[in-house]
């Protein structure tokens, strides 16, 4: 008994130390081997972004010998993303230390011609210069259609660009209110999304236009006014006579429609009860709509056509365990690249041929040092807030914890408005879960997908019902036994970063610590900055709407009741604030008032502050730097 007793208490201490493994930050935050593999209009070739050296650059691939040939030597600067221009050449975007200003750059297959086609701006601004690609065109191997808001900033012109030399010949220019431009399947612009502000700044009026040809005039499809439910151009139907639209009007969540705009006349492609559809997926060869996504508390495609729903059902059935998308088509529909993944695993890349059968080969890991049995579960979870709305969100709880009484971190998403938390991959939350940490993400009203009342009805709801929607997530993890109330941490960026001060200086009982990564603490601050940009009105216009005007005094006390730079006197919990200086969203100069203010009041915090990042960390080293402190923090306060 005595051996048998022993025996036990060595298999549970080797259980323990098993499940409490510690990965080092690298493990996770490391640049991964492959991202973004895509394959040449051809087929021929295959193209990623890979680490050569300290930055992420271009490799191209040779499908006949499947050697990879690094085709950009970038040393202080990432490529961010690419695209093919042509089956012999390829376009990337380089940021301009994390301004969000994009260099367009080119270069062939066999790493010759390199060409920087547009500069980026090297200021702050808001709303940075871009050159961007939208249509490659296939019966010119010299020219691309790019978008270029250098003109109009917020309104963009549609161009005819070179590819070897980045001269551009303006085909359609902004009269200075459209927003956007849809083109058909023979790269005919005949669809514009117009936005009207009001002479005061209090409303904005969005249009959609259409004509029958580049030549006929433009007619009205339907208007929609800031923050009624409205509707979005999402495609032409293969023979270009129908479009493809997005609406939630009459019906609040966001369903697929097929509109004839000569008669009006409209039916129902898909929708879903719980949430917004998401994006569309259309052949290559004969631009066919083959599928639509949505997200509910895991993703899902809703396969159109018979054929590509065929292929989706094998792939499901050859990789049960991960969710499988198409990635990349080749033009002939006949290869494509499928990326596998799952919430315990960024991913992995196939080669589907499809043609004369079904045949699938593996192509490369997204980070082949990342197991996923090492990894954790993130469970989706709702909750009631105390108003009696559903909160969806996820928790994910430490390897071999059984959720009881642990230490927790509340980690609030950004936007906030339309941008959401997904089931799926997460560094972070994969990271914080190995450290012993019981993570809780909550999609707080406000948050996109659900619909438009779920959107719409949080606006000017800053530090008040959305703030409340998050101490309820606490207060839920409490109840249900999960956390330990003695040992809560909340962490965010951006609005989450807004969220964490909030909670910090409104909620302080609730927390013992609190990380602030690019976060907002004056609105008003934050007003005048977005203005400074705002030429035509639409950003002041949509701010005032959903966040506040301080020239309203019922808006302006709210305002400065809800800013957590007017509350530090409330704040008692230690703090890391995190930010880089050239961050085009939320300005440096937030972080600097509340460290100012700080200093003041005599309270202490940590700090990490980079001069050559933006709204995010996204160099490697400087990652690494961010986590292996917020690691040190966490273990010294929870």
């Amino acid at each position: 008994m005595k051996h048998r007793t022993i025996s036990f208490l060595l298999l549970l201490i080797f259980s323990i130390s098993i499940s409490a493994k510690e990965l080092p930050v690298e493990y996770f935050f490391k640049n991964y081997e492959f991202s973004q593999v895509t394959l040449s209009p051809d087929g021929k070739h295959l193209a990623a972004i890979a680490p050569v050296g300290a930055s992420r650059n271009m490799v191209v691939i040779d499908r006949a010998t499947m050697k990879p040939k690094a085709v950009t030597s970038l040393t202080k600067r990432d490529v961010s993303r690419y695209q093919w221009a042509s089956n012999s050449r390829l376009l990337f975007y380089v940021e301009e230390d994390g301004n969000e200003s994009l260099a367009l750059n080119a270069v062939n297959i066999d790493g010759s011609k390199g060409k920087i086609l547009d500069k980026a701006s090297r200021g702050i601004q808001l709303i940075p210069r871009y050159t961007i690609m939208i249509d490659r065109l296939k019966e010119d191997d010299r020219h691309v259609l790019v978008i270029n808001n250098e003109r109009r900033g917020q309104f963009p012109d549609l161009y005819r660009m070179n590819i070897f030399t980045g001269k551009k010949k303006r085909l359609t220019s902004n009269p200075g209110d459209v927003i956007g431009w849809g083109m058909d399947w023979n790269h005919k612009v005949r669809i514009a999304t117009r936005a009207k502000v009001a002479k005061d700044k209090s409303d904005i009026t969005y249009e959609l236009l259409y004509r029958e040809t580049e030549d006929a005039p433009w007619k009205s499809l339907g208007t929609t006014r800031l923050g009624e439910e409205g509707m979005g151009f999402a495609g032409f139907t293969k023979d270009n006579q129908n479009i493809y639209l997005t609406s939630s009007k009459g019906r609040d969540k966001a369903a697929l429609y097929e509109l004839n705009p000569r008669t009006r006349q409209k039916k129902l492609v898909f929708a879903h009860d719980e949430v917004d559809i998401s994006d569309l997926t259309f052949s290559p060869r004969d631009h066919r709509l083959l599928a639509v996504s949505y997200f509910t508390d895991k993703p899902h495609l809703h396969s159109v056509d018979k054929k590509f729903s065929t292929i989706q059902q094998a792939l499901d059935a050859a990789l049960p365990d991960t969710v499988n998308w198409v990635y990349s088509w080749a033009d002939d529909e006949e290869t494509a690249v499928i990326l596998a993944s799952s919430d315990r695993s960024p991913g992995t890349y196939y080669l589907l041929e499809t043609e004369p059968k079904l045949k699938l080969t593996f192509l490369a890991q997204i980070a082949d040092r990342i197991k996923p049995e090492d990894m954790v579960e993130m469970k989706p979870i709702s909750y009631q807030a105390r108003d009696g709305l559903t909160i969806p969100g996820y928790l994910t709880l430490p390897k071999g914890a059984e959720g009881k009484k642990l230490p927790l971190i509340v980690h609030p998403h950004g936007g906030p408005y339309g941008i959401r938390d997904y089931w799926g991959w997460n560094p972070e939350i994969q990271f914080l879960a190995n450290r012993g940490y019981a993570v809780l993400q909550m999609n707080y009203r406000g948050s996109g997908g659900y619909g438009h009342k779920f959107q719409v009805g949080a606006w000017k709801q800053w530090g008040l019902q959305m703030q409340d929607d998050i101490s309820d997530a606490v207060a839920w993890a409490v109840r249900q036994g999960i956390a330990d109330p003695e040992r809560v941490c909340i962490y965010g960026a951006s609005y989450g970063g807004y969220a964490t001060m909030a909670g910090l200086t409104m909620t302080p009982d609730l927390y013992k610590c609190g990380i602030n990564y690019v976060g907002v603490v004056d609105l008003d601050m934050l007003e005048e900055w977005d203005a400074r940009w705002d030429k035509s009105g639409a950003i002041t216009a949509w701010f005032h709407k959903a966040i506040g005007n301080p020239d309203d005094p019922r808006d302006a006390e709210r305002m400065k009741k809800t800013s957590p730079i007017n509350l530090l006197d409330k704040l008692d919990d230690p703090l890391f604030i995190v930010h880089g200086r050239r961050d085009p969203r939320v300005e440096i100069k937030q972080a600097e008032e509340l460290m100012d203010k700080l200093d003041d009041l005599g309270k202490p915090y940590i700090k990490l502050i980079k001069k050559k990042e933006g709204h995010s960390f996204s160099r490697e080293e400087n990652k690494l730097e961010l986590y292996k402190m917020m690691d040190a923090f966490l273990k010294k306060h929870l």
